[in-house]
């Protein structure tokens, strides 16, 4: 469990890095909302992060690849919706700049994710 965990990790930290320059981009460079910049740049990281998970983090494991697809993406969705949700608090009514409420939110949407994905995506 600690190894997957960690690769899952690695795996995160690459689509997070997309994603936060994904961020960063719309905000700084092209004057995007911060709740659209992050929602644009959390499904950039979801698709980078299916595609090393399925790959390299849980290979074999989880069936064919369209049901494990469709698992990967319905609980993207609930971390886009959780990821939605922080940033909304920390940012848009608590005021928390926008960079530190993206990794404040990213940690709680990593740790759900990652038992979800475990427990039903790419279960063996």
């Amino acid at each position: 469990m600690v190894n997957k965990l960690a690769a899952y990790g690695l795996a995160g930290i690459v689509g997070t890095l997309f994603h936060y320059l994904t961020l960063y981009t719309f905000v700084e460079f092209a004057g995007v909302g911060v709740l659209v910049a992050t929602g644009i740049g959390f499904l950039v990281g979801a698709v980078i992060n299916h595609e090393l998970n399925r790959r390299y983090v849980f290979r074999g494991a989880g069936g064919r690849y369209a049901e494990t697809a469709v698992r990967f993406f319905a609980i993207a969705v609930l971390g886009f919706c959780l990821n939605m949700l922080a940033m909304y608090l920390l940012h848009s009514l608590m005021h928390v700049y926008y960079l530190l409420a993206q990794l404040i939110a990213t940690v709680g949407v990593f740790l759900v994710t990652f038992v979800l994905n475990k427990s039903w995506t790419f279960r063996a």
